[in-house]
C-alpha cells in the first residue's frame, strides 16, 4: 500500500479512501470465511468497484507520468525559430515524397535510381539523385500510361523544399499556404490516378 500512497496523492486522491477500501475488503474476507451469507455477492460486486478504481487510478498515473510525446515537440523545437508554418510545411512536403512514392509501387513503376534513369534519358550522379529525379520520373510515366498531366515542380518550389526540409527554412505564411495548395493538388492528382488502376 506503500508505494501507490504518492500516486495517488498526485492523482489528489486522499490516502484514506484507499484504506478505507482495503479494510473493506480485509472485512468482508473475514465473513467470507465465517460463511456469513450474502458475503460473497457484496465481495463480488466491490471488487468490479475495486478494479474500476484501479484502472482509473493507472489511467491517471499514465496521464501523468507519461504524458503525450508529441505534445511538447514543436514547444522543444522553438529555440531554433521553427514554428507552425515550417511543421506544417514539412508534413506537406513529406506527403508529397510519400505519396508519389506509394503511388509508383501501385502503378508497379520502379523509382530506383537505374530505372528513373532509363525513364528519364538521363544519367545522374548518385549523389545528386534526389526526389525531384523519382517525381519526374513518375510524371513521365503516368503521362505515357494515362496521358495525365501531373503539376510541375518549378525551380522555385524546388529550392523551397531544400529549404525547408534540410536548411530549417520557416517559411512565411503565404509560402507555406502555396505549398500546403500544391501539395491538395498533388494528392487529388494522384489519387485519381490510382482510382483508374
Amino acid at each position: 500500500m506503500t508505494e501507490i500512497l504518492p500516486i495517488l496523492r498526485k492523482l489528489k486522491i486522499k490516502d484514506n479512501s484507499y484504506a478505507r477500501l482495503d479494510e473493506i475488503f480485509d472485512t468482508l474476507n473475514f465473513l467470507a470465511k465465517m460463511r456469513v451469507t450474502n458475503v460473497s455477492w457484496i465481495r463480488e460486486n466491490l471488487s468490479d468497484a475495486q478494479d474500476r478504481f484501479f484502472k482509473e487510478v493507472i489511467l491517471n498515473i499514465r496521464k501523468i507520468e507519461s504524458p503525450e510525446p508529441t505534445a511538447d515537440l514543436m514547444e522543444s523545437a522553438s529555440f531554433m525559430g521553427l514554428g507552425t508554418n515550417w511543421s506544417i510545411a514539412v508534413c506537406a512536403l513529406q506527403l508529397q515524397e510519400v505519396g508519389v512514392i506509394l503511388v509508383a509501387e501501385k502503378l508497379k513503376i520502379d523509382l530506383d535510381k537505374a530505372n528513373v534513369e532509363r525513364i528519364l534519358r538521363t544519367k545522374i550522379q548518385s549523389k545528386d539523385f534526389s526526389f525531384n529525379h523519382q517525381y519526374e520520373a513518375l510524371r513521365a510515366e503516368i503521362k505515357r500510361l494515362f496521358n495525365v498531366d501531373m503539376p510541375f515542380l518549378t525551380t522555385q518550389f524546388r529550392k523551397m523544399r531544400v529549404k525547408v526540409l534540410h536548411e530549417g527554412y520557416n517559411p512565411e505564411p503565404e509560402e507555406k499556404d502555396a505549398l500546403v495548395s500544391f501539395t491538395i493538388g498533388l494528392l487529388k492528382k494522384l489519387q485519381d490516378i490510382c482510382n483508374k488502376v
